[in-house]
């Protein structure tokens, strides 16, 4: 499938392929039901300089994908996941080439969804990237740490000290040079 180019996307292709950031959204997804492309939009909006969005916006990103995530996304990936380990009487060489062909049209549907979410809330891009110094960075940080809190005080959830340390994970790849120290710092998840 053809999809036209988005920074947003490649942000998350970025990201999500850095070592451990794939597990450690697996696990943040698997704990909390937390939809991970609104994990990733939360921080590319924090990283791209578009601020942090209020109570009001994140309800209408949340909005805006629900149906597609709930019925699309997660069905898909439920068919997929049931496929694995289960109808053994099927050949498992015709079982497994299926089983990617939905995840590649699972992934389609997580990139459209990205779409959707982009298309909720129209920011522009501020200034330089979050590389181009440590203040800088910090202050992206700073609003992609509070722009996923919101999403995580709209959806009640609270973090464990695991979940808390793969979302400082994530956040560390998501904003290269940002020091370790500092990757929880900017956000409440364990206060």
């Amino acid at each position: 499938m053809e999809f036209p180019e988005h920074p947003f996307w490649d942000f998350a292709l970025r990201v999500y392929r850095c070592d451990g950031v794939g597990q450690a959204c697996l696990n943040i997804q698997s704990r909390h039901g937390i939809d991970v492309n609104i994990m990733l939009f939360c921080l590319w909006l924090g990283e791209t300089g578009r601020g942090v969005l209020d109570d009001g916006e994140m309800k209408a990103v949340m909005s805006a994908s629900e149906d597609w995530h709930e019925q699309v996304v997660k069905g898909l990936r439920a068919v997929r996941q049931g496929m694995k380990d289960s109808f053994h009487h099927v050949d498992e060489s015709l079982r497994t080439a299926l089983r990617a062909d939905i995840q590649a049209t699972e992934i389609d549907s997580e990139h459209l969804e990205q779409l959707i979410l982009c298309n909720a809330i129209s920011r522009e891009a501020g200034g330089q990237k979050a590389g181009a110094g440590a203040l800088e960075m910090d202050q992206r940080a700073k609003a992609a740490a509070k722009n996923f809190d919101t999403y995580l005080d709209a959806r009640a959830i609270a973090f464990e000290t695991a979940t808390a340390n793969d979302y400082a994970d994530i956040l560390l790849q998501a904003f290269p040079g940002l020091a370790s120290e500092n990757a929880l710092k900017f956000s409440k998840i364990l206060l």
